[in-house]
């Protein structure tokens, strides 16, 4: 697949899942969310976010960050970009503005004028990761940043392999021809994983000075991959599951022991912050 065609499939794809994100996801967009979405930000950038600072959520999708940060952090300017017109509409909905429908790749800013750039789980669905870095690189201010959350790494899916071949014979359901297509293309919309070290090559390579790049998560990730699993074979029992709240559980239990004891190669996310 060429980076054109990855970019249409990711584009119709998006569009498509975005009726049924955060519900797989286990997204909810409230005050809680949105202190939790600053925090997220705040501690991997090692500061708190500044009165009139200029912040782009590049492929922002249903707004968890972009919408959170509107809400949490309203003193400073957050844009949301998105190539999914699905996406933006309910990034919209969640609260989140200004929105713009753009390629990541191709962000629609001059060059010096972004003081921080926040990305969750986007990396890992563009076709050409240096180049994106590369003009994330070019819209930064020379004191930004980029903050990077929930990469995958080849560890997790490995994990998660097991976990929905786990899961399957349990919440067996044939899916029709179109639930099919659209289960093979959330595979395919994801183009990459990474470790620590190959994504800060990468960044390196686009002209990041500094990159500080670790992995995180481990339970929190098994939640939400069985989350998903389930709403899309058995909606019913899904729907019937606390999600959300077995999700924050997890995560809580990830960034108080987990994060802290299980070896780095074990965890299942790349997060970190880029430095011109």
């Amino acid at each position: 697949m060429d980076g054109q065609e990855a970019v249409r499939l990711n584009r119709i794809f998006h569009d498509h899942e975005c009726g049924y994100y955060d519900e797989r996801f286990a997204i909810v967009h409230d005050t809680r969310s949105a202190r939790c979405a600053r925090r997220e930000v705040e501690r991997l950038l090692g500061r708190p976010l500044r009165r009139g600072e200029v912040v782009v959520d590049a492929g922002c999708g249903t707004g968890w960050l972009a919408a959170g940060l509107c809400r949490a952090a309203p003193r400073a300017r957050v844009i949301g970009v998105d190539l999914s017109a699905g996406m933006l509409a309910r990034a919209r909905a969640a609260g989140a503005w200004p929105l713009l429908q753009a390629d990541a790749q191709r962000l629609p800013f001059d060059g010096a004028t972004v003081d921080l750039v926040v990305c969750r789980g986007v990396l890992h669905h563009l076709p050409d990761v240096p180049a994106a870095l590369a003009e994330w690189r070019r819209v930064l201010r020379p004191s930004g940043a980029v903050v990077v959350a929930s990469e995958p790494t080849p560890t997790v899916d490995r994990h998660g392999g097991l976990l929905v071949r786990g899961l399957l014979p349990v919440l067996h359901r044939s899916l029709s021809a179109e639930e099919d297509f659209w289960e093979v293309a959330s595979t395919a919309a994801s183009l990459h994983v990474f470790t620590p070290d190959e994504l800060a090559a990468m960044a390196r390579a686009a002209g990041f000075r500094q990159a500080r790049l670790s992995t995180a998560d481990f339970l929190s990730t098994l939640v939400l991959a069985a989350s998903y699993v389930a709403h899309g074979r058995r909606r019913g029992l899904a729907r019937r599951l606390p999600w959300r709240r077995l999700a924050a559980v997890a995560s809580t239990v990830d960034g108080l022991v987990l994060d802290r004891v299980l070896p780095g190669s074990l965890r299942h996310t790349v997060v970190g912050v880029l430095r011109p």
